[in-house]
């Protein structure tokens, strides 16, 4: 009996139930961020197992020639460079595979023609980007981020290409398996991603030459998108810039709801000299994002940068527009479309120009640069 009073003491002290308290509210914030967590994974195990992009269906729609079906360049509809790392299964039907290959990379000329995604196998990028039937428009360097396989990649690429009339160079890179399941995949891709930039500096070190000797006209952005951050990151953070610094030859430099630490980033971005703009989009609110805060145990540049901040850089805050979204400058297959604000925004930001400032408010989250609202 004197133990029991002497227990239900203890429990009624002040300083024990504010103690027990905070038990309970560490318990509830540990458990948060193992649902979030647990709503990532699965997410990424959706995406691996049953990628609607890995289909007979799909992969039947790209025909792989080593001459173009087209009598005339004329006849093609919308069409786009691709350079891949993947390994390639020759006489396959998935004929791009999952994994890298660390030997060379592969370049192609993918357009479309009588309902077929053609997929023209060409020697180098130059040859590839001699296909393109219009030169004069601006370009897009395009990277892709977690989840891609080869078809959902073209089909990214594509879509930029015929919803923004941009000329697009696509660099292509295995950011999901069907080996893996749940969290496997998230460190399958980010390793990869990580990795891409010694397989793209070389690529983008042509495409300046290009762009120096005019075969490449109008103006040049190069777009990043979540994970395929990690190219421009590490090329910067690895000493790598030397052989694409030494001029301006990049008209807009766009990290995108960037999947990559924002710790430092003022640092390495301070760094590059190639781009005359550079635009930070980003989603306070991006639930994606906040599922690589949990696993990584960092801010994520895409969510939420901190000070100190890059000062040349433009912050452009999309919380109020697009709320927990995290690709929300294409219209893609069952999704809703793009926000006709978004798309006005990208519209300008892809071809190569500058937003006015003065039509954007400030942004909400800490002022960090502007916000594009309602």
């Amino acid at each position: 009996m004197v133990k029991n009073i002497q227990l239900n003491r203890i429990n009624t002290n002040p300083k024990r139930v504010i103690s027990h308290k905070k038990t309970i509210n560490v318990h509830r914030h540990h458990m948060q961020r193992a649902i979030s967590l647990l709503i990532l994974l699965l997410g990424l195990h959706m995406t691996a197992i049953g990628n609607p992009f890995n289909s007979e269906d799909w992969w039947n729609r790209l025909v792989c020639e080593e001459s173009p079906a087209y009598s005339s360049i004329g006849d093609i509809d919308t069409s786009i460079v691709v350079v891949s790392n993947r390994a390639i299964n020759r006489g396959e039907l998935r004929f791009m595979s999952e994994h890298r290959n660390e030997d060379s990379l592969y370049y192609f000329f993918v357009y479309a023609y009588k309902g077929k995604w053609h997929v023209l196998s060409v020697t180098d990028l130059t040859n590839a980007i001699s296909h393109i039937p219009n030169k004069t428009k601006d370009w897009v360097i395009y990277t892709e981020g977690m989840g891609k396989i080869f078809t959902s990649n073209l089909d990214r690429g594509m879509m930029m290409a015929s919803q923004y009339d941009v000329n697009v160079i696509l660099l292509d890179y295995p950011s999901i398996t069907t080996t893996k399941k749940m969290i496997g995949n998230y460190f399958f891709a980010i390793k990869n991603a990580k990795r891409t930039y010694k397989y793209f500096t070389p690529v983008l070190t042509v495409i300046a030459h290009q762009k120096s000797m005019g075969n490449i006209c109008g103006k040049l952005s190069l777009f990043c998108h979540s994970m395929g951050n990690h190219l421009i990151r590490q090329i910067a953070r690895k000493d790598s810039l030397k052989s694409i610094n030494d001029k301006t030859w990049v008209d807009n430099l766009i990290l995108n709801a960037a999947c990559v630490p924002e710790r430092n980033h003022q640092k390495w971005l301070s760094k590059i000299k190639f781009a005359k703009n550079i635009y930070i989009n980003y989603n306070a609110d991006d639930y994606v994002l906040a599922g690589a805060e949990v696993i990584g145990f960092a801010h994520q540049l895409g969510r939420r940068p901190q000070y100190p901040v890059y000062t040349p850089a433009q912050y452009v805050n999309f919380s109020k527009l697009v709320g927990q979204n995290h690709s929300y400058f294409l219209t893609i297959r069952d999704r809703k479309p793009v926000n006709p604000q978004a798309k006005e925004y990208y519209q300008i930001i892809l071809h190569g120009n500058t937003i006015d400032r003065t039509n954007y408010p400030q942004s909400s989250y800490h002022n960090m640069g502007v916000e594009i609202r309602p």
